[in-house]
């Protein structure tokens, strides 16, 4: 009895031989590369975004006062929104937090590093010098 043909594909299969029409895909055309090529850039433009509108958030007051190298510096915090439990907590985690008025917060013994931190925060709009009794203390 006569079988039908297989087809071109199925018989090199049975004979050892490898298909010609068969084409490789790229690494760069597998969907969750490309998924984890988007997801890098997002990332890499939301910290650089940070990077670079961050000094400028430092108001000139401060940035002297940074520039004498103190230890800690007490400063008023202006966010976009009056601060929420979240940011509560990222100010507690660098300062001590003394009161919220509206959108700004006061937080003492700050260190330069955790200045420049938080300025780098999207949220945040502006970063000045604490005046504590009616004088700026670093």
């Amino acid at each position: 009895m006569d079988r039908p043909p297989l087809g071109p594909g199925v018989e090199a299969g049975l004979t050892g031989q490898a298909s010609t029409d068969f084409r490789r895909r790229r690494w760069y055309h597998r969907r969750d590369v490309r998924f984890l090529i988007v997801v890098a850039a997002v990332l890499t433009a939301y910290f650089a975004y940070g990077y670079v509108t961050g000094p400028g958030r430092i108001t000139d007051r401060l940035e002297a006062a940074l520039d004498r190298d103190p230890t800690t510096v007490n400063i008023r915090v202006t966010a976009k929104f009056p601060p929420e439990a979240f940011h509560m907590g990222v100010y507690q985690d660098l300062g001590a937090m003394r009161g919220s008025e509206g959108s700004t917060t006061t937080l003492f013994r700050v260190t330069p590093g955790d200045v420049r931190k938080l300025s780098r925060k999207y949220w945040v709009e502006r970063v000045d010098l604490a005046e504590v009794g009616g004088m700026d203390r670093p």
